[in-house]
């Protein structure tokens, strides 16, 4: 039975629920509404906007929402926050309903805390935590290329789910990013408001919490600093990337892991990464060239990133912009073998990059990529005719 107290604020949830489902599904066709709705999250605008130095306006109303947070403690979880609905409602009628969790330490203030200062240095650890992400990423279950990838985009709100039936509250009291965000700033308002009433005597709480913030800084920094050198340290092993993406020290920092390039991709090559990114990369959208390419007159993923991961590219930008580089294994060429007079790649790359070569002292021909052209679109990858793998194929290029 909902108490009448209750009713009004489950309304609201409700109804944030359900236009945040509508517009991530979306049931309208896909516009930067996903990607301005995860921006009103402060945690996400907060801290991309601290990494990335720039602005839009729904990120500049996620800030404005931070300020909220700090004349109305824990609001967006009350009445926002989609994935905080749906956890909230699981918890009550959750396996085991003792309030084992309220010993916990409030961590998320400390995950908050740590992602603010990486982003001081462009490398917001934690980011992908928002849970207004979270319950986006579940969303791309529809648009999963594979079955594998689809269980790789719900995987972090199945947890969240698991969590909350067994240990009611625990995640969003104890564990959250953006409540804990909030409770920062709960904190911070009231020390403004309370500023002129009177001080406990002697200095040393001051430069105890002087010290606490140091610290906490210094660690986010440098958890920061050591994360960005690791993802940059993938080398030839990091996986390609949508078109836009900012360079790897970065990205899989940025990266929110919400899935709104995945679903917005026509072609369905987007997916997210499981294998080669390493733990700092893990469920970062990669690009796998499987049946379809990257199409030269799309440029629907640059548009919908919400943290800057993917920076926004206008159709001519998109298709200057390298994902990566097709290179020719002349072991598996059918041409180069002899065994078959082929020109698919040739056929199918849309930027005129593959030529076909005639070595005379060879007495051979074989296809040659010219890399001034290539883009790394995935057209002659896809096209090659050779199984299971592709005598062509697209790789990371090492700057």
């Amino acid at each position: 039975m909902i108490s009448r107290k209750r009713l009004p604020r489950l309304l609201v949830q409700l109804a944030c629920f359900a236009a945040a489902s509508a517009i991530l599904w979306p049931i309208f066709p896909q516009t930067s509404a996903a990607k301005s709705l995860l921006q009103l999250s402060p945690f996400t605008a907060f801290c991309s906007f601290v990494a990335l130095k720039t602005m839009g306006a729904a990120m500049a109303c996620g800030l404005l929402f931070a300020l909220a947070a700090a004349f109305n403690p824990r609001y967006l979880c009350r009445y926002v926050c989609p994935a905080g609905l749906v956890l909230e409602e699981l918890g009550k009628v959750g396996l085991r309903r003792s309030g084992w969790w309220r010993r916990c330490p409030l961590l998320g203030k400390y995950i908050a805390g740590l992602t603010f200062a990486g982003a001081l240095i462009g490398y917001p650890v934690f980011l992908w935590l928002d849970p207004f992400s979270i319950f986006s990423s579940m969303l791309s279950i529809r648009t999963a290329a594979t079955v594998v990838s689809g269980v790789l985009s719900g995987f972090t709100l199945l947890v969240l789910l698991v969590l909350s039936v067994s240990s009611g509250s625990l995640w969003c009291s104890r564990l959250c990013p953006l409540g804990g965000m909030q409770d920062l700033l709960a904190l911070l308002g009231s020390t403004f408001w309370k500023s002129r009433a009177p001080k406990p005597a002697g200095s040393w709480p001051r430069i105890v919490m002087a010290r606490r913030i140091f610290l906490g800084i210094a660690a986010g920094m440098g958890l920061g600093f050591f994360a960005g050198k690791l993802s940059a340290s993938r080398g030839d092993n990091a996986p390609l990337r949508p078109p836009g993406a900012v360079r790897e020290g970065k990205f899989t920092g940025l990266c929110l892991r919400c899935g709104n390039c995945i679903r917005s991709c026509p072609s369905r090559i987007i997916q997210p990464n499981f294998e080669l990114a390493g733990i700092t990369g893990l469920f970062a959208p990669e690009i796998c060239y499987r049946t379809k390419y990257c199409l030269e007159d799309c440029c629907a993923c640059t548009r919908v990133c919400p943290s800057g991961a993917i920076q926004p590219l206008e159709l001519e930008q998109k298709k200057r912009y390298v994902i990566g580089e097709a290179l020719v294994d002349g072991s598996l060429c059918l041409l180069a073998l002899n065994r078959k007079d082929c020109d698919v790649c040739e056929r199918a790359c849309p930027f005129d990059a593959v030529h076909t070569q005639w070595d005379e002292d060879r007495y051979i021909a074989y296809p040659v990529v010219q890399t001034d052209k290539c883009n790394g679109c995935g057209a002659c990858e896809v096209a090659c005719p050779t199984d299971p793998t592709k005598a062509i194929r697209v790789w990371k290029r090492i700057d």
